[in-house]
């Protein structure tokens, strides 16, 4: 019986068990953290995907040699980036937060980029994204006359008070502290913050039966289907991902495509995301006419009210219908 019992225990407390593993690369130098989650092998797919297009500028093992071959080649980037190491920090059953840390050649200069995901779905999240519009102003504030108090009691420089501030999202409470005085803190219980968190924040960050999801489409994945030679012996189904990451103000994004049997993903040079529309197009520039011209590969979606995006998918001279769903 006692063995029954063991064996019990020790299968089911693994069953929903996600950890970070290093990438598997050829290029030792660079450190690059991967999401193992069987369970929800789905999440893991989102996570994954969403950090090495964003920082990698390719999706899962779509690469030649290592993974680190674009965004070390400055043949290929603007700027060199050596990752040099990762961190994983376990503060919240419901949150994946992971931080990147490096340097960009060029400039010598470190960089230290912290991402959080929603463990229940595998959206990536923002610290605005908890607040409503309102509680999003009052916490800033709060935060802003705070960290003044801090950087006056340290005698911090202008720019050292400029600096992020770093966000963990505990069980109970939220911790602030700035880089440079990571021994002073500011801490929030969520119970005093709730009534400045949006839906989703509180959501979030309390105990729930249901799963509410980022309502925002940005840094999302979308699955299209449709179908190309309907009614034909041709007739076949067509399955394309985009992936939506920061929209500006003015509706700007950056849009990448890709086949999910190709998997290779390619960003469109022009993108944006404003009220219920999605734009995107391949344009070059024409020295000749001194124009922009556009070429024969494009995306227009509509949002519908069932929160789906229809439109058409133009990839050369073909151009299909498709349904984007978030995945």
């Amino acid at each position: 019986m006692k063995l029954y019992l063991l064996l019990f225990i020790f299968v089911f407390s693994n069953v929903y068990t996600q950890e970070l593993v290093e990438i598997e690369s050829k290029d030792t130098s660079h450190k690059f953290p991967v999401l193992k989650y069987n369970e929800f092998p789905h999440i893991e797919e989102k996570v994954n995907s969403f950090l090495q297009l964003k920082y990698l500028l390719h999706l899962p093992s779509k690469f030649k040699e290592n993974p680190f071959e674009i965004v070390t080649n400055p043949k290929k980037v603007n700027q060199v980036y050596h990752y040099e190491s990762w961190k994983h920090l376990k503060r919240n059953k419901n949150i994946l937060r992971i931080q990147l840390n490096g340097k960009i050649a060029s400039k010598e200069e470190p960089f230290e980029y912290i991402q959080h995901f929603d463990l229940r779905n595998g959206d990536f999240f923002s610290f605005n994204d908890l607040f409503s519009e309102k509680g999003l102003q009052i916490i800033q504030k709060e935060i802003a006359e705070k960290i003044k108090i801090i950087v006056n009691k340290n005698n911090l420089s202008t720019s050292e008070y400029k600096s992020k501030p770093h966000h963990e999202f505990l069980e109970n409470k939220l911790v602030i502290t700035l880089p440079k005085t990571k021994k002073e803190q500011l801490i929030f219980s969520y119970t005093e913050l709730k009534t400045l968190l949006s839906d989703y924040g509180v959501n979030l960050l309390f105990p729930s039966k249901e799963i509410f999801r980022r309502p925002d489409i940005a840094n999302k994945l979308l699955r299209g289907e449709g179908v190309t030679n309907k009614g034909t012996k041709y007739e076949r189904k067509l399955n394309y991902n985009i992936l939506i990451f920061d929209i500006s103000k003015d509706g700007k994004a950056s849009i990448y495509r890709w086949k999910e049997s190709l998997k290779n993903a390619e960003e469109y040079f022009e993108a944006s995301v404003i009220d219920n529309t999605i734009q995107a197009d391949d344009i070059i520039w024409d020295k000749r006419s001194k124009r922009k011209v556009h070429l024969m590969y494009s995306l227009h979606l509509e949002k519908s009210s069932n929160n789906d995006w229809s439109g058409k998918l133009q990839l050369g001279s073909p151009s299909y219908s498709l349904t984007f769903k978030e995945y």
